[in-house]
């Protein structure tokens, strides 16, 4: 995904509390398409991870596999 210098807009969001941790869950677009973007506040810090959405898929299905796996 290219970043073309403008604003992204926020298309749907979610916010989760797990813990001590503030989650958002951002699927938002500019002008290279849309992506997801997932930010960590944690004990004042902020970290991001950008997924554009042609990804979404692959990354859904990495998520299920690691969700549904033994311990």
């Amino acid at each position: 995904m290219k970043r073309e210098g403008g604003k992204s807009r926020v298309v749907t969001s979610d916010k989760l509390q797990i813990e001590n941790k503030t989650i958002y869950v951002d699927l938002k677009e500019n002008d290279g398409g849309r992506f997801l973007q997932i930010a960590e506040l944690s004990n004042d810090r902020r970290s991001t991870v950008v997924i554009p959405h042609s990804g979404l898929d692959i990354f859904l299905e990495s998520i299920q596999k690691i969700k549904n796996s033994e311990v």
